[in-house]
């Protein structure tokens, strides 16, 4: 007995003390929100507004889901949450969070200024996905999306062009340590409220020089070839190529190409000669023709002269790209980050900022036709 007292009495007292519910967070106290949107305004204050589902019940019978808006305004994202919370009943919960949209003039700014606020969080959703907005924010989180709510249409449209390689595949965790890495930049998926009203378009990769939007933005072929060379591109890029020219047929099918990325293997190497940065990205690519008119692929000639001219094309490209991230000072590749592990002593004494634009980055595309469908 004596036994039991000195070993399970401190025990009993101790669970007797301890609450299991000491943390508790309920649903019922908070509002949820599944997309938020930050913009500049003309007078340098910042407008937060939040998309929050709900649910109704329809005259004829079921569920009727949709969203709500709330916004506020302050000097920095914090004050501008904070006045969100007070004009509702609850507060606003960034646990389910799905798209974040920031406007462009904003992250010309310091885009990092906004995600503190979600870091700083412990029940922020770090997987969200995060989008750079031409113009206002607000004009794509308060689009009048026909079915469901407006995060459910946003996330599946980044979604389907991520698998098509036209966007980078980013979230609020994912572009964390880039953003503060002196070797490396990072990008985003960039987004255009149509005139509509009703839909949004991804328009390409939205390029960063630290942690300020560059305004510069790569587009079509040019994005899709970037992440390809960047080793980010989804699981099916597309191409479609203009092949042939002739005064008659000038926009005919027989004179274009489409086909997919079925593999890409890139290689990324960085020297330094006489002081001087040399990066040469070789990428090499097999390919599936999915849409030739032409036809006459069952003819080698035929396949290897397709071969060399869309080896040439797709290089090009990669050297108008390139060309985009340099203007724009964005080491997207992350060539200073090879610098900083392979060439420390180069990269004590250089300003990479003032160096990198003027570097020689040299591509080159090798693309193989591999399958061609069922027709030949």
């Amino acid at each position: 007995m004596i036994r039991f007292l000195k070993r399970g009495l401190p025990a009993i007292v101790a669970m007797l003390l301890l609450s299991a519910c000491w943390d508790q967070h309920l649903l019922k106290d908070v509002k949820l929100y599944m997309a938020a949107s930050f913009d500049l305004t003309p007078d340098g204050k910042i407008l937060d507004e939040l998309s929050a589902p709900t649910i109704t019940k329809n005259p004829d019978g079921g569920p009727v889901q949709g969203h709500t808006i709330a916004s506020g305004i302050g000097h920095t994202p914090r004050e501008a949450r904070g006045d969100i919370d007070s004009k509702i009943d609850k507060v606003f919960d960034a646990s389910k969070l799905r798209v974040l949209i920031i406007g462009n003039e904003l992250a010309k700014q310091d885009i990092y200024s906004v995600l503190d606020l979600f870091y700083r969080d412990p029940k922020s959703s770090l997987s969200a996905k995060v989008v750079v907005a031409e113009g206002m924010a607000t004009d794509i989180l308060r689009l009048n999306v026909e079915e469901g709510k407006i995060s459910s249409y946003l996330f599946d449209l980044l979604k389907s062009q991520e698998l098509t390689s036209l966007i980078p595949e980013e979230n609020i965790q994912s572009i964390c340590a880039e953003m503060f890495d002196p070797g490396e930049d990072f990008t985003l998926p960039f987004l255009r409220a149509n005139d509509d009203g009703k839909t949004a378009s991804a328009l390409g990769v939205a390029l960063f020089n630290g942690k300020k939007f560059s305004g510069h933005v790569l587009t079509g072929d040019e994005a899709v070839i970037f992440l390809l060379l960047d080793g980010n591109a989804g699981k099916s890029p597309k191409f479609t190529k203009r092949i042939a020219k002739s005064d008659s047929e000038n926009f005919m099918p027989q004179n274009f190409v489409s086909f997919n990325v079925k593999k890409a293997n890139e290689r990324l190497e960085v020297k330094v000669e006489n002081q001087r940065v040399i990066a040469n990205i070789n990428l090499s690519l097999k390919i599936e023709i999915t849409d030739y008119p032409r036809n006459q692929l069952y003819k080698k000639q035929e396949v290897a002269k397709l071969n060399k001219k869309l080896s040439e094309m797709l290089t090009n490209d990669a050297v108008a790209a390139i060309k985009v991230l340099q203007e724009a000072n964005s080491d997207s590749f992350g060539i200073g980050r090879r610098l900083i592990a392979h060439y420390p002593d180069y990269w004590k004494q250089v300003d990479w900022k003032r160096e990198y634009p003027n570097i020689a980055i040299t591509p080159h595309v090798e693309l193989e036709i591999i399958g061609h469908g069922i027709i030949e």
